[in-house]
C-alpha cells in the first residue's frame, strides 16, 4: 500500500504493459503507448518535472541561470521536489535572496522519507541561510546540533562553524572549530583564511597577513583574503600593494555566499580608482 502511494504512476504502468501483454498489443503499439503515457504523467507532474529538467541543466549541462528558471517555475506552482529544492535555495542565496533562501531550506527540513545524506547538506545549508538572514545564534546553535546527530562532519562544516564563531567574537571556539578543519583536509584555504582574521580582529596585524597569504596559496579564489590583505597595506601605507589586492578582489567571483559583499568590496576598489 506504501508503495502504491508513492509510486501510482509506475503501478498504473506496470498494470498498463501487464494488460498489453495479456492482449498481445504489438512492440510498436506499446512503445507509442508508454511515450504517451511518459507525456501525460509529466504534464500532470508538471511542477516536480520542471524542478528535475532544473536539476538536470544545472548538474549535468552546467547550465546554471537555465536551471533557476525552471527552478522558479516549479517551486512557485508547487513542486516537491527535495534535491532541486536545496539547489534552488543555494542559487537564491547566491542571489541574495535570503529570507527566500531560508524559507526554500527550512520547506525541504520538514519533507517526509529526506535522503540522510541531504538531510545532513540541509542543515547545514540552513545554517547558512540564517547567518545571512542576521541570526547568527540560530546558525550556531544549528552546526552545533549536527555534532549530536552525527559521528563525521565535513571540513567545510569546520571552516564554517569557525567563521560563524568570528563573527560572535569567540575567538578560541573559532580558532578550536578551524583546526578541525585543517586536521580533515590541511590545504582548506577557507581554514587558513578564519586563522588570518582571528589574528586581523585581535590586532595582530603581521599574524593575520601570513596566514591570508597562506590561505590564497591553497585557495587563490578567496576575494576575503584578497580585500583584508589590501586593507592591511593600506594601513601600512603601501598604497600600489594596497590597490593589487583590493583588485584582485573586485575580480574574484562575489554572491552572496561569501563573507565579504560585492558593495564592501566594490567600495574599496572604486576608492582606489582614483589613487
Amino acid at each position: 500500500m506504501d508503495f502504491l502511494k508513492k509510486h501510482p504512476f509506475l503501478v498504473i504502468y506496470i498494470v498498463l504493459m501487464i494488460g498489453a501483454v495479456v492482449f498481445k498489443i504489438g512492440g510498436g503499439w506499446i512503445l507509442l503507448g508508454s511515450l504517451g503515457y511518459l507525456l501525460l504523467v509529466a504534464l500532470i507532474r508538471l511542477p516536480n518535472t520542471c524542478a528535475r529538467i532544473g536539476y538536470f541543466a544545472q548538474g549535468v549541462m552546467k547550465k546554471k541561470e537555465l536551471a533557476f528558471h525552471f527552478y522558479e517555475f516549479a517551486f512557485r506552482h508547487g513542486s516537491t521536489a527535495a534535491a532541486p529544492k536545496v539547489a534552488y535555495a543555494m542559487q537564491l542565496m547566491e542571489k541574495c535572496r535570503y529570507e527566500e533562501s531560508k524559507q526554500a531550506l527550512e520547506d525541504v527540513l520538514v519533507m517526509k522519507d529526506l535522503q540522510p545524506t541531504l538531510l545532513k547538506i540541509v542543515r547545514q545549508d540552513l545554517a547558512i541561510a540564517y547567518w545571512n538572514c542576521g541570526e547568527l545564534e540560530k546558525a550556531i546553535d544549528t552546526l552545533e546540533n549536527m555534532k549530536e546527530d552525527y559521528d563525521l562532519l565535513s571540513a567545510e562544516y569546520y571552516t564554517t562553524l569557525g567563521y560563524f564563531y568570528i563573527e560572535a567574537k569567540d575567538y578560541d571556539k573559532a580558532a578550536e572549530a578551524t583546526e578541525e578543519a585543517l586536521k580533515l583536509d590541511e590545504g582548506n584555504g577557507g581554514a587558513y583564511d578564519n586563522l588570518a582574521l582571528i589574528e586581523y580582529e585581535q590586532g595582530h596585524m603581521e599574524e593575520a597577513k601570513e596566514l591570508f597569504h597562506k590561505a590564497l596559496e591553497m585557495k587563490e579564489s578567496l576575494a576575503s583574503s584578497k580585500y583584508y590583505l589590501g586593507l592591511i597595506y593600506e594601513a601600512e601605507g603601501d598604497i600600489e600593494t594596497a590597490r593589487t589586492y583590493f583588485s584582485g578582489a573586485y575580480n574574484s567571483r562575489i554572491t552572496g555566499m561569501n563573507t565579504v559583499s560585492r558593495e564592501q568590496v566594490d567600495a574599496k576598489y572604486n576608492e582606489y580608482l582614483d589613487k
